[in-house]
């Protein structure tokens, strides 16, 4: 049953820092039909863990009770999660339960009949990541030949459906001569009246299995400042990111939280130090009780739950 919760009793709930579980990011999967080299998530794309992540059921089950909580964005990602058999079930599920859907993808399995589908249950937005605009430099950081152009295709099947693109690149030493190209594509697209931004992605963290081997990619801060001193608009934003800094405060746990594949609950993607098992619990057990007793260096705190 779908649960409304008044728009005052909201907004008292965010002003007065009381837990509100307003978004979440949900890794459906772990499996990819990519291997870039910088994924956090790759070590457990593999048939044993694949196996052990959530079913269909479970995913539902969760999904209901984190609507029922009030959620009011979600953000689906992976792995690849157009690799999940039901994944039109599950987001067809949270389209209607009324959540605002982001959807990241690699886009090289986004097909017409895809598109078709996202434009008819509209997401707020897909974001395709896209680290490169020659076959050359993509394949470099997808590890696999002859996956730049569907994921081409699939950035105009969106904007010929009038879905909201976000186009994001990690900048590295594989493909830091192509970064602003891809910016410059993105800003070329929004010229002609299509609603396609750009996100420059400077985070790399460790995988999954604890290996650090993706910050031989890594630029230095002397390159990365070399990179974005050459556009004006990124500069401008590392020097807002740089100013908001003392006033950070993180709503993980707070406002947010993330899912993993196998249905730990966590504060964020970067911190899993802790975890709530939603195979055995429910969502609102373990956001309200288990989530504010998870560490973090960032995390205020918060009034506890009445």
């Amino acid at each position: 049953m779908t649960t409304t919760l008044p728009a005052a009793s909201f907004f008292k709930r965010v002003l007065d820092q009381r837990p509100f579980p307003l978004y979440g990011q949900w890794e459906l999967t772990c499996r990819c039909n990519l291997h870039c080299v910088m994924c956090y998530t790759d070590p457990f794309n593999t048939p044993e863990k694949i196996r052990q992540e959530l079913s269909t059921t479970e995913i539902l089950r969760i999904l209901n009770e984190m609507a029922d909580e009030g959620c009011l964005k979600l953000i689906l990602t992976g792995g690849e999660p157009l690799l999940r058999h039901d994944f039109f079930d599950i987001y067809e599920a949270a389209h209607r339960r009324g959540l605002l859907l982001t959807l990241f993808t690699n886009g090289t399995l986004l097909t017409e009949h895809v598109a078709d589908h996202l434009a008819q249950f509209l997401p707020e937005r897909v974001e395709i990541s896209l680290h490169g605009m020659s076959p050359s430099v993509f394949e470099r950081v997808s590890d696999k030949k002859g996956s730049l152009e569907p994921c081409l295709r699939a950035i105009l099947f969106l904007i010929d459906r009038k879905i909201p693109v976000t186009l994001k690149s990690t900048a590295m030493t594989l493909n830091e001569e192509e970064v602003l190209a891809v910016k410059k594509w993105a800003n070329d697209l929004s010229a002609e009246g299509h609603d396609v931004r750009f996100r420059l992605s400077e985070e790399m963290r460790p995988r999954l299995d604890g290996r650090e081997d993706v910050f031989r990619f890594a630029l230095s801060p002397e390159r990365l400042q070399n990179m974005e001193s050459q556009d004006l608009e990124l500069a401008a934003a590392k020097k807002r990111e740089a100013e908001s800094l003392d006033a950070f405060a993180c709503p993980s746990g707070l406002h947010s939280f993330h899912i993993d594949a196998y249905g730990q609950l966590q504060l964020c993607s970067g911190n899993r130090r802790a975890g709530y098992d939603l195979r055995k619990g429910s969502f609102r057990e373990g956001f309200y009780k288990a989530i504010p007793t998870f560490p973090c260096r960032f995390k205020i705190a918060t009034a506890s739950e009445t």
